[in-house]
């Protein structure tokens, strides 16, 4: 119990992951994982775990995490239905997810992707080997890929007028 109470500067390197006590607890203004910290890792919503302790969720998550709340529950039942045991990660991330969810919903960026945030000159059969994509994200895709097409037939018309204009001769001097 006394390592408990010890306190850990510059906790900004992966190998400090290993120095994790029974309960999360702050070091250096930030909130450390529990035990056990490896199962937030194997979570489907969890798409990283960076090196000062930070979880960085899915898109998915927050949906389903707003979902939950709107269905009333309150927000450490809602993450830990999701898979997450707040004995690990802690009460307060539990809060803060649900704080981050409810901020998407109002900004209206859960059920929405934007279209602009995709590579419109990336062809179907490129975008259908992305196994990874949610219908939504291969919808965005899918649009991008149409405002890409139209800016090319425009530009492809301006580019046919202009040569259109040239005069060209096989005769020099006229």
């Amino acid at each position: 119990m006394a390592d408990d109470k010890r306190v850990k500067s510059g906790y900004d390197r992966e190998d400090d992951l290993d120095y994790v006590t029974e309960s999360p607890r702050m070091i250096d203004g930030m909130e450390v994982l529990g035990p056990g910290y490896e199962k937030v890792l194997d979570n489907g919503m969890v798409r990283d775990l960076t090196s000062n302790g930070r979880i960085v969720y899915s898109h998915d998550f927050y949906v389903a995490m707003y979902k939950k709340l709107e269905a009333g529950m309150d927000s450490v039942a809602a993450y830990e239905s999701l898979g997450f045991d707040t004995k690990v990660t802690g009460v307060n991330r539990a809060y803060q997810a649900a704080k981050h969810a409810r901020e998407k919903a109002a900004a209206n960026k859960l059920y929405t992707v934007d279209p602009g945030s995709y590579d419109g000159s990336v062809p179907p059969e490129e975008m259908l080997k992305m196994a990874d994509l949610s219908q939504d994200e291969l919808i965005a895709y899918l649009k991008a890929r149409n405002y890409y097409m139209e800016e090319l037939v425009e530009a492809q018309k301006k580019t046919s007028s202009v040569l259109a204009d040239i005069l060209t001769s096989s005769k020099p001097g006229r």
